[in-house]
């Protein structure tokens, strides 16, 4: 799973969820920091984290189990009520509190796993030797709340979240959705399938949908969806496509996928800058978590970013160019080192206005085209 921000935060729908990937990292912004090691509700600063929300189903008492796949691993939590104008900025500024925290460390005879606990006594746990579980909480029918997954080592695999309800919430309807979709990846060149994983972004509204560790998949969902869909297979360049909408009853979708060879590129479509800036818009993060998990998934490859400006109608690489398009390169080869990619493994170079795939822009979209990142395998 990829680390984020609270303002991103993944919503999570279903009682049980499965992070096969730890978070490496804290997103963009250092939400929680320099607080004092004996703090009782906060961590003193964010790890390796990755921000959460979701909703009670019912009026209930909301317990949960954060189980590690490796015990090795020291997991820690805080849980924030969601109903709050503006929350992330506050959490930030500490201006709310947490209602419940635990940053003990781990426990192996419990298989490491914490939580929110009925019969727990307490509230918060500090950092130390303490218990592993908070006491649950009572929550009202659609009450929003925030939660805090923070590792405070490198993370050495995943881990899956357990909600319990006392009593439990009513069995949901479940409504079949009019489409069909199926994803098949294969190899480019062999046309044989590739295993790999996808994620699905626009089937649903507050959601990013996932598939793991397959060549074919099936999703249902509303007509008139558009789509953007990643794709990223171990040996293979990561992929990135739109799916227009459509009223068909099924939808069929190749994903054909193009092993990793030196002089192989990609074009980092979703990845737009703020104006004449080297910030990243905030939409931006998936598609860098795509190549941060590239690098991960394929640990001797070696790459070059290459920043591309838009410049129509003035002189090839003036030197605002120039410094713009490698301050944007930068910006992304800083993004994987903060991930922990060795800096040996990310080149950076900036093009300037020399190579635009429009040269004379006709509309803001073909304008957004010039404006790109551009990932150039150096060495498999």
């Amino acid at each position: 799973m990829d680390p984020g921000d609270c303002a991103g935060a993944i919503f999570i729908k279903d009682s049980i969820l499965v992070c096969e990937r730890a978070p490496r990292g804290f997103g963009n912004v250092l939400e929680i920091k320099e607080n004092p090691p004996a703090d009782k509700q906060w961590l003193e600063r964010e790890h390796n984290s990755q921000w959460y929300i979701f909703r009670s189903p019912a009026k209930t008492v909301l317990a949960f189990d954060i189980i590690p796949q490796d015990p090795l691993d020291d997991i820690d939590f805080l849980l924030f009520n969601g109903a709050i104008p503006d929350i992330c900025t506050k959490v930030a500024k500490r201006q709310v509190q947490p209602v419940r925290s635990n940053i003990s460390r781990n426990d192996t005879a419990l298989g490491s796993m914490c939580g929110l606990k009925v019969s727990a006594p307490e509230d918060y746990v500090r950092s130390g030797i303490g218990s592993s579980y908070s006491r649950a909480i009572a929550v009202e029918n659609g009450e929003l709340l925030y939660l805090l997954i923070d590792y405070q080592d490198r993370p050495r695999a995943g881990f899956t979240i357990h909600f319990h309800y006392t009593p439990p919430p009513p069995p949901p309807i479940v409504v079949l959705l009019p489409q069909v979709l199926r994803l098949n990846l294969v190899d480019s060149k062999t046309r044989k399938p590739v295993t790999g994983s996808v994620t699905v972004e626009g089937m649903r509204f507050d959601s990013v949908m996932q598939g793991n560790d397959g060549s074919g998949y099936e999703f249902r969902q509303d007509k008139f969806r558009k789509l953007s869909i990643g794709c990223l297979a171990k040996g293979y360049m990561f992929k990135t496509i739109k799916v227009p909408a459509s009223g068909a009853k099924e939808l069929e979708v190749e994903l054909a996928l193009d092993p990793i060879e030196a002089g192989a590129q990609v074009t980092l479509d979703e990845i737009r800058f703020v104006g004449n800036e080297d910030k990243v818009r905030r939409a931006s993060q998936p598609s860098l978590y795509l190549l941060l998990h590239f690098l991960e998934q394929n640990p001797t490859t070696k790459v070059e970013i290459q920043g591309h400006v838009n410049g129509p109608n003035t002189k090839k690489n003036i030197k605002e160019f120039i410094d713009l398009s490698t301050s944007r390169a930068r910006t992304v080869r800083d993004f994987l080192l903060l991930n922990q990619v060795d800096d040996g493994r990310v080149l950076f170079t900036g093009m300037g206005n020399a190579s635009m795939i429009y040269p004379e822009p006709k509309n803001e979209n073909e304008s957004e085209a010039n404006r790109r990142v551009e990932v150039h395998v150096v060495s498999k």
